[in-house]
């Protein structure tokens, strides 16, 4: 940073270079796409690396002709090499949707990103640094904007933009608390007994910034259910809710499906080892409602869950939408 203003114009070029045909000559040469690991890696470097490095379902592979990765030294990635990236992925799968057609009339087969390795890239929380800087990412910020509010409305939804301006414009106190796995384990443990405890270690997380409690969003998601007796005072869900709400402004297409799953009835037998995947929400999105019953009398926890099915309807609609540009009809003469 600042990001050189022809930067943008040159993935696009590039982008263009791999997926449009030119008309003038047969013989073309087209690029080859980054590999998906060549862009995990990059990744992996950043705050995010655990949640690379803790996949325990390989990613979906994609269809691609013979590639080989190129093996690329990153130390410490920055966030302008990050933003360029992400750039470069939605542009590409705005692109090729919109060639899909002469792609496929064409006879050629190309390299699509999966949605299961889109969905756990820090996009939203990216285009949110962008957005602060804008002296050094400017050119980029617009078109990212566009991309995403195109192919990601549920990233893109009012209300998470709003909080997030809200949590990346305060500063509170600092609280000194030793905040680990264990004693956030301990503190939903006594959570009806010595709701004190909870509720220092919920203020303690709250006063911390969203990437640094990030690491403890799974511990946190696992206990919700605890949150939802009835000896639990309203103040405690209340405080739940927004270190939720934080932890949503990092990767909140994780933080959802962690969440659905943590909340599934398991009383009901059909549930019973059932784990909803990201897949699952696109298809059927009304899956987020086969929750605990005891959500619907917990006001906070509800509206947790209706932010989640907002984002899952505009998900879903928007993978409708994808999966016909995806497969498109090619007419026949005569």
């Amino acid at each position: 940073a600042p990001l050189h203003p022809v930067m943008p114009a040159l993935v696009e070029v590039y982008v263009n270079s791999i997926l449009v045909i030119n008309n003038k000559g047969s013989n073309e040469y087209f690029n080859k796409p980054i590999t998906e690991e060549e862009i995990r890696q990059v990744f992996r470097n950043s705050i995010f690396g655990v949640n690379f490095d803790s996949q325990i379902k390989p990613f979906t592979p994609m269809e691609t002709d013979d590639e080989t990765s190129i093996d690329v030294n990153i130390q410490k990635p920055t966030l302008a090499s990050q933003l360029l990236l992400i750039y470069y992925l939605l542009l590409y799968e705005d692109v090729r949707l919109a060639n899909s057609a002469t792609l496929i009339a064409n006879g050629r087969k190309i390299k699509s990103y999966s949605t299961a390795f889109l969905s756990e890239l820090p996009i939203k929380y990216l285009l949110h640094q962008a957005q602060k800087d804008q002296m050094s990412y400017g050119g980029l910020f617009s078109p990212l904007l566009r991309l995403l509010a195109t192919h990601f409305p549920q990233l893109s939804l009012v209300d998470d933009w709003m909080d997030d301006q809200v949590f990346g414009d305060t500063c509170r106190h600092q609280v000194d608390v030793n905040i680990s796995e264990s004693t956030i384990d301990e503190a939903f443990q006594s959570i009806e007994g010595n709701p004190y405890k909870t509720g220092k270690i919920l203020k303690a997380m709250l006063n911390k910034n969203p990437t640094d409690i990030w690491p403890f969003a799974e511990i946190v998601v696992r206990n919700v259910k605890s949150v939802l007796g009835d000896q639990v005072p309203r103040h405690i869900q209340e405080l739940y809710r927004e270190v939720w709400l934080r932890l949503n402004t990092v990767l909140p297409r994780c933080l959802w499906i962690m969440t659905i799953n943590a909340l599934l009835d398991i009383n009901n037998g059909n549930t019973r080892n059932v784990t909803i995947t990201q897949e699952n929400v696109l298809v059927d999105p009304l899956q987020v409602l086969r929750c605990d019953i005891r959500v619907f009398r917990c006001g906070p926890i509800l509206k947790i869950i209706l932010r989640i099915l907002e984002a899952s309807l505009a998900a879903s609609r928007s993978q409708l939408s994808r999966h016909l540009l995806d497969k498109p009809l090619l007419e026949k003469s005569g």
